[in-house]
């Protein structure tokens, strides 16, 4: 009998080995094991008992492909929300995969499901799958192939990369068509061969006090955080707290997060939501605080104790019938409908953060509801296997202050699970080749690929030794031979990206190495909960996109975003709910949300001030509420048509003289931002407005609008331009000058546009930089450069100063500077100057070194350096006895030498010294000659006194 149900499971499985595979029952509630034969298929839930014998934590050598435990990994520390570090190591590591690639795998599982149900009713269809990024269909038939070829151009089109027409299916029937170039995303595979207007306001809130009793009053304190008065108008401050409540009045669905439903009063209903008391007041705000801490969060993946004596782990958050908030969990936790109470287990306690056995309880969860293993009421498999069933329980009566989670834990950081949660979006089916991630609270998080989808049989609890099979159990699941688990992970996530597929139900076991793990499908368990549920999704708050975040035309688009993140997508079938500020009565409007999370109603047709709020809903999950609002005009928004806006890879402008566009004739015209000023709408629509007095360069921006006497001003028109600055100044070198080598300027400086980017090079080499009007480079300060900024005409550099250092051994000869300024990294043209380094002249030696002779005739030009030095002028002939003759050193400027070579036989007379060689240089000529007179005074008075 073992023998033929271990067969009858293989056969529905698929894909399971040929080896025989025994049932044995879960735990005993008292904590005594049953006895396991080897090979074994159990279901993991595990004894709460924290007796002599815990459950097992050994650590999976280096080769097993299953996520490190805490014994074997460092706890991650909490990454930001979209980046996340941790999660893509994780999916790296376990499945070879980058983060978005896992993200886009479930994004394309979520595609196949959507497709599924169409494809499953037509003639030759066998199974669909992933594989290589690919979502392979199996079968063949000109019906399906037509589908598949609509499938596949619906995919074409939303990523907008052919036409329609190039997937006509009359052209693209072969399969090997169809998957031309690989642009196809539905592969066609063979089959394997046998195997509302608002109103106005009618409340104005008066004080703080008032607004605080009518809000208690008609929506209850829980979630309340403050009632305050800011700039103007009061604020409704709420926080996070939770509580499980009907459904309000009017029919509107309950409320989570910020729109907290409590009654005042305990069993009473709230007559309103916080948004719709809100929108009654013309002057009050609803915001939403930091989240107020509950008492516990419980993420997915987290553990559960069930009556004090077995551990399971938490699925998903869900929603009932009435919007009460519900846990999915494993039915065979439930251990036939006799399981009372579900006590949340402390994470630092559990296995998956280090702990042994199980963590102590830390507060009520809630109470077993529905439950199901194998067939409808528990029942076992029938003789002729048509009561496959499922594995599911429902944890009901969640306990006020405990904050169900649209997420599931990694266990890479116990304490605090949130920020590395992954957050769900929806649900998706099981495929084969799907990669997939599990959590529990015995091995924690371990990822891996689905292997096969069909049905499974299970031994129940009340299944006997020696062979088990007497209870056994028959449920839709899948398998994986990559994901790892361990006892007491029963009920925990399975996800793939952002959605979910599963609950873990058990794993095969061959001499005790798991060889195995298995789920039972989530969309095929919540179908059979009586009443229908709902999953719990992870939502963001709207947001005004940029072009709406301010005025909008009446009767126009408002346009708002949700963004996905830290979500792969966003939760398809959301909507946006509008509640207008002010509305009395009406119910409030839900706007779709498409597919890149855009959404959009029309403005009213009243101008003005227009105040709502926004909520991001999918049935019963919402996002908490946001206050928005706009102003409405019916003025026209007018166009900028010069300057043409500036393309990324368009030519810059020259700065701007005038900015042109149309309008309405007769409305007066704007400018605000990088340009200001006004001109008025001419008859024909057309106006100017001079701006040649306001240099500007760089990246610039300006804004027109409309306005008109009592008129709210129109939604505003941008342009954005490149304007190239001019080419800065250089005042320390003008062209053409010459520089002595041995005595070189200190700096290269000159002015330029305040807190332009200066370069400066010399023959082409960088040779400095500086940012003009800096610290270092305005010895003024900042009052002297805005004066001379004032000063500065538009087409010259600017006002503010800039400084390098000169280059250090420059040789000598002719050299070409070169500055160019940018603004917004957008440069000018460069200014060039000219200029010759002159070499140093030939030394005109030291006392024991007497100076060359300059030849008759010739000259000396200073301090042109590119010229070589003349000889040196020749001294006087000296007597013995005689004063040394200090030559006079040569002078900056230009000077010709002259006259004839002394004679080294002449005596100290004054008529026979030799020339000075001043040229025409009349004074220095009659300082030198009065010198040489009074030398000669000096040898004659000297040639007497040795005569006598």
């Amino acid at each position: 009998m073992m023998r033929a149900a271990a067969a009858l499971s293989i056969a529905l499985a698929g894909t399971l080995p040929a080896a025989a595979v025994t049932a044995v029952p879960a735990v005993a509630e008292t904590g005594t094991p049953a006895p396991s034969p080897s090979p074994s298929l159990a279901a993991a839930d595990v004894s709460a008992s924290t007796s002599s014998s815990p459950v097992p934590t050994t650590t999976p050598s280096p080769a097993d492909s299953s996520p490190s435990s805490p014994a074997d990994a460092s706890p991650a520390p909490a990454a930001p929300l979209i980046s996340d570090a941790g999660l893509a190591e994780a999916v790296r590591r376990d499945l070879g995969m980058t983060l978005a690639e896992f993200n886009a795998a479930g994004a394309l599982a979520r595609r196949a499901a959507d497709a599924a149900p169409s494809l499953r009713a037509l003639p030759g269809y066998v199974g669909i799958s992933l594989d290589g990024g690919k979502i392979s269909v199996e079968g063949d038939g000109p019906e399906l192939r037509a589908r598949v070829a609509e499938l596949n151009r619906a995919e074409l089109n939303r990523a907008e990369l052919n036409s329609a027409a190039e997937l006509n299916p009359a052209e693209l029937n072969p399969a090997a068509e169809l998957n031309q170039a690989g642009r196809a995303v539905f592969v066609l595979a063979a089959p394997a061969a046998a195997a509302a207007v608002p109103s106005a306001a009618e409340l104005l809130a008066s004080s703080t006090q008032q607004l605080l009793e009518a809000y208690v009053r008609e929506v209850g304190a829980a979630g309340l955080q403050a009632v305050t008065y800011t700039s103007g108008h009061f604020v409704i401050r709420t926080g996070g707290t939770t509580t499980a409540q009907s459904v309000p009045a009017s029919g509107s669905l309950p409320a989570s997060g910020l729109d907290v439903q409590p009654a005042a009063i305990p069993g009473a209903k709230p007559k309103m939501s916080a948004a719709e008391f809100v929108a009654r007041y013309a002057n009050v705000a609803l915001e939403q605080g930091s989240r107020i801490s509950t008492e516990q969060d419980v993420f997915g993946g987290q553990g559960y104790i069930i009556d004090g004596r077995t551990v399971c782990s938490a699925g998903f958050g869900a929603f009932g019938p009435a919007g009460e908030p519900l846990v999915l969990t494993a039915g065979h936790c439930a251990a036939d409908g006799e399981a009372k109470q579900a006590e949340i287990e402390d994470p630092a306690g559990a296995p998956a953060a280090g702990g042994a056995g199980s963590g102590a309880a830390s507060g009520v969860l809630g109470t077993f509801g529905f439950s199901q293993f194998g067939g409808p009421g528990n029942s076992k498999m029938a003789a002729d296997g048509s009561n496959v069933g499922t594995d599911i329980a429902v944890l009901q009566g969640i306990r006020s202050g405990v904050d169900l989670q649209p997420a599931v834990t990694r266990w890479d950081n116990p304490a605090d699970p949130g920020p590395t949660s992954v957050k769900i979006v929806g649900t998706v089916a099981p495929f084969p080749g799907q990669p997939v991630c599990r959590s529990g609270r015995s091995l924690g998080w371990s990822c891996g690929t689905v292997d096969s989808v069909g049905k499974w049989v299970i031994a129940g609890p009340n299944s006997l030794p020696p062979d088990y099979d007497n209870d056994l159990r028959a449920l839709s699941g899948f398998d994986s031979t990559t994901v790892k688990s361990r006892p007491g992970d029963s009920g925990g996530p399975w996800i793939s990206g952002n959605f979910a597929v599963g609950m873990h139900t058990g794993a095969e076991s061959d001499g005790g190495v798991q060889t195995r793990a298995i789920a039972t499908t989530l969309e095929d368990a919540a179908g059979r909960i009586p009443g229908g549920v709902q999953l719990q999704l992870f939502l963001t708050k709207p947001t005004l996109t940029a072009d709406a975040h301010g005025t909008v035309m009446a009767g126009e688009p408002i346009t708002g975003h949700i963004d996905a993140g830290p979500a792969s997508v966003v939760a398809p079938n959301s909507k946006v709910r509008i509640t207008v500020q002010g509305q009395k009565t009406g119910r409030p409007l839900d706007v779709p949300v498409d597919a890149s999370g855009n959404w959009q109603f029309p403005a009213p047709s009243s101008a003005g001030r227009f105040k709502f709020s926004a909520e991001t809903v999918n049935g019963f999950s919402r996002s908490g509420a946001v206050s928005l609002s706009v102003d409405v005009s019916r003025l026209a928004a007018p166009a900028i048509t010069s300057p043409a806006d500036s393309q990324a890879d368009g030519p810059a402008l020259t700065p701007i003289d005038t900015i042109e566009g149309t309008g309405e004739a007769g409305r007066t015209v704007r400018l605000s931002g990088d340009f200001t000023g006004t001109g008025l709408v001419a008859a024909d629509g057309r106006w100017s407005i001079n701006v040649a007095d306001q240099p500007v360069f760089g990246k610039v921006s300006v804004t027109a609008v409309l306005t008109a006497p009592g008129e709210v001003d129109s939604r505003p028109a941008t342009g954005s331009f490149t304007v190239i600055p001019p080419a800065p100044a250089v005042s320390s070198i003008r062209d053409g000058s010459h520089l002595r080598q041995e005595e070189p300027p200190s700096g290269i400086s000159g002015t330029a546009v305040d807190g332009a980017d200066v370069r400066v090079s010399v023959d082409g080499v960088p040779v400095g930089s500086a940012q003009a009007g800096s610290a270092d480079a305005e010895a003024g300060g900042a009052g002297a450069r805005a004066a001379l900024q004032a000063r500065i005409p538009r087409d010259l550099a600017g006002g503010a100063r800039w400084s390098v250092p000169f280059p250090a051994g420059l040789a000598a000869g002719a050299h070409t500077l070169t500055v160019t300024q940018a603004i917004d990294a957008v440069a000018s043209r460069p200014a060039e100057v000219a200029f010759t380094v002159d070499a140093a002249p030939v030394s005109a030696g030291t006392p024991d070194e007497p100076p060359a002779v300059q030849p008759p005739g010739t000259s000396v030009q200073q301090p042109a350096a590119q010229q070589p030095a003349g000889p040196a002028q020749q001294p006087v002939a000296q007597q013995p006895g005689a004063p040394a003759h200090v030559p006079i050193p040569p002078s900056d400027a230009a000077a010709t030498a002259g006259g004839t070579a002394p004679d080294a036989a002449s005596s100290g007379n004054a008529d026979q010294l030799a020339s000075t060689g001043a040229g025409g240089l009349l004074p220095v000529a009659g300082l030198g000659a009065g010198a040489l007179l009074l030398g000669a005074a000096f040898v004659a008075f000297g040639r007497r006194r040795t005569v006598r």
